[in-house]
């Protein structure tokens, strides 16, 4: 979960450290806790929206959103345990996770210009990925904009530095392991995604 309250899943979750950055969105594993905080970001929220600071459209979207999180809690917490974590959390005191500050990362190199190392790591996996539907381009494209989107222009090579370690390969994404073990995902631009609702 992220402070955004947008959310992420994995059917493995015991891979994966407490904090996960995912791009730029840095996500926790929901626990009494940070529940809590997140509560007591929402109660911020309600104050704001009371007072004319935030509209309400904004609100009834966060409210939809935190009262998802709340259902979730309830179910795998129970109500007794996020109580007890409301009433003792100092949320002064509790540090939220936040995306690593990365700003190389945030920049692709200019064109053609992928490090050796970074494309001998994208060797590494290609025949797999190319399988799982993953294209040549999606891999190994260098072209495209400065701006940060994994997409169609830029390929996997762009996002790996030579102290990163490939990880899971899917259909969906392929993970890469920073040096300080955090965990990134660069999405298959190619498929859609689990979360990608179609609106007709």
């Amino acid at each position: 979960m992220s402070t955004s309250l947008l959310s992420w899943a994995t059917d493995q979750p015991h891979v994966f450290a407490r904090d996960v950055q995912i791009n730029d969105t840095a996500y926790r594993r929901l626990d009494p806790e940070y529940y809590a905080w997140l509560r007591s970001k929402m109660n911020l929220a309600k104050l704001a929206a009371n007072a004319g600071q935030l509209e309400q459209e904004e609100f009834n979207e966060l409210r939809l959103k935190f009262n998802a999180v709340h259902e979730w809690a309830v179910e795998h917490f129970g109500e007794a345990a996020l109580l007890d974590a409301v009433r003792n959390l100092d949320a002064r005191d509790y540090a939220p996770p936040v995306p690593e500050p990365d700003t190389p990362r945030r920049v692709a190199p200019p064109p053609d210009a992928a490090r050796p190392d970074d494309v001998a790591m994208v060797d590494a996996i290609r025949d797999r990925a190319l399988a799982l539907g993953w294209t040549h381009d999606s891999l190994y494209a260098t072209g495209g904009s400065t701006r940060f989107t994994f997409g169609r222009e830029r390929g996997l090579v762009c996002y790996l530095r030579p102290d990163d370690r490939i990880g899971e390969v899917t259909t969906h994404s392929i993970e890469i392991i920073l040096a300080n073990d955090v965990r990134q995902r660069c999405y298959n631009p190619n498929v859609d995604q689990p979360w990608i609702r179609r609106v007709k």
